[in-house]
């Protein structure tokens, strides 16, 4: 095994695939930080952590490995585990491993990927499919479109803390080439994967087709659902349901219309203050957001369940838990592992800011006095314009 403590390189766009196929030339156990400054135009670093064991990749998040982050992936890719018991079963797996805090987060792990195996039936290669799916569409993500730049951060941990097989980088990285070659293919009829599919009925009807086959392609294309969300409905690959509805657009079985939601961005402010989340609240939404105050993290946490939010701003001093540990709970969850965070604080410290650049936030200073009121409104308006601007439609991921 070898640590690398200092190991670092810049990247243009394009460059990054052969950076990594260097880097699979040491044998390196530890987490490669990639951080975008770019990314999705704003001013945070959107941090991509490659977790490696011995040069081989066994994990890919916007944070540090840990089993509430693994079984997020697993979720995501394993169409089992969406099975109503088995979901029920791992809300008390997890509401059971919360309490073991005194246990090393390798120990936790490894006991969780045993305890899913038990209550799912499923097998380590089903998860490692899993996994494999989830570098891959990272690498979709951010292996040809952004500039940025790479850490090396040792972490013997990694070799003891996941039992599945890692994955070869420059295998991944040939997959990842395909991939790009057949999005870009794709691109002519799936111009966004934030279209609607839409049913032609009447060429359904037509169609060489048996009963069980229309009423799967309609129960498919209800509910206005987005090519995304049917991936996520399915637990498909985002790649594979692109192929698929290709392959129905060009039977005319099914049509794409641009999505029809023109929500108003929803921002999610919590703060242990009434007063301050009133006077946000005002603020922001006389300027056309749509705002949703919580005094506390348990209630902001419960509301992501049946949430989108488009961002948060979360106060950093809080009784009970900081707002540094709210940003970790909420990063857990990988629908919301790139959406922008703004740490609230009235201590305008160095350490502050340090630590929500290094945890993917930005950084606001709450008014101290009267004469700061217009400051702080100058810059909150500027930020949002930035990070949310209105009237314009979502962006969409470049494949």
């Amino acid at each position: 095994m070898k640590l690398v403590e200092s190991y670092s390189f810049q990247f243009q766009a394009q460059e990054l695939p052969q950076k990594l196929s260097l880097v699979s030339q040491e044998i390196l156990t530890g987490y490669l930080l990639l951080e975008f400054p770019t990314l999705g135009g704003t001013n945070s670093m959107n941090p991509w952590y490659l977790g490696l064991s011995q040069g081989q990749v066994i994990f890919s998040g916007n944070q540090q490995l840990s089993w509430q982050v693994l079984l997020r992936i697993f979720q995501r890719y394993v169409a089992r585990l969406q099975n109503t018991d088995v979901r029920r079963a791992i809300r008390e797996l997890e509401q059971r491993f919360l309490q073991e805090k005194h246990k090393m987060q390798s120990v936790l792990l490894i006991e969780v990927l045993h305890e899913l195996q038990q209550v799912s039936s499923i097998t380590l290669e089903d998860l490692r499919v899993a996994l494999r799916l989830q570098v891959l569409s990272d690498f979709d993500t951010y292996l040809f479109n952004y500039p940025g730049q790479a850490q090396f951060l040792p972490s013997a941990q990694l070799d003891i803390q996941t039992p599945l097989l890692g994955f070869d980088i420059v295998d991944l990285l040939s997959q990842a080439k395909e991939r790009k070659f057949l999005w870009h293919k794709l691109q002519s009829t799936i111009p966004s994967m934030e279209s609607v599919p839409v049913l032609n009925l009447e060429v359904v009807e037509s169609a060489n087709l048996t009963a069980t086959q229309k009423q799967w392609l309609k129960t498919l294309t209800s509910g206005e659902r987005s090519l995304n969300e049917i991936a996520l409905y399915l637990t498909q690959d985002s790649l594979e349901i692109a192929k698929l509805f290709a392959n129905l657009i060009g039977k005319r079985l099914v049509s794409l219309k641009p999505s029809t939601v023109t929500c108003t961005p929803e921002i999610f402010v919590v703060d242990d203050s009434p007063l301050i989340l009133k006077q946000f609240e005002t603020l922001v939404t006389s300027w056309g957001y749509s705002v949703r105050s919580f005094h506390g993290p348990t209630a902001v946490l419960q509301a992501l369940e049946d949430s989108n939010p488009t961002a948060f701003f979360l106060d950093i001093n809080m009784p009970g838990i900081t707002g540094f540990d709210l940003v970790k709970q909420i990063r857990r969850q990988p629908q919301f592992a790139s959406v922008p965070i703004i740490m609230l604080t009235a201590e305008q410290s160095l350490t502050n800011n340090w630590r929500a650049r290094w945890t993917g936030c930005q950084f606001l200073s709450k008014p101290l006095a009267p004469n700061d009121v217009q400051r702080f409104k100058k810059e909150l308006r500027l930020l949002l314009a930035e990070l949310l601007p209105l009237h314009q439609p979502s962006q969409v991921k470049n494949r």
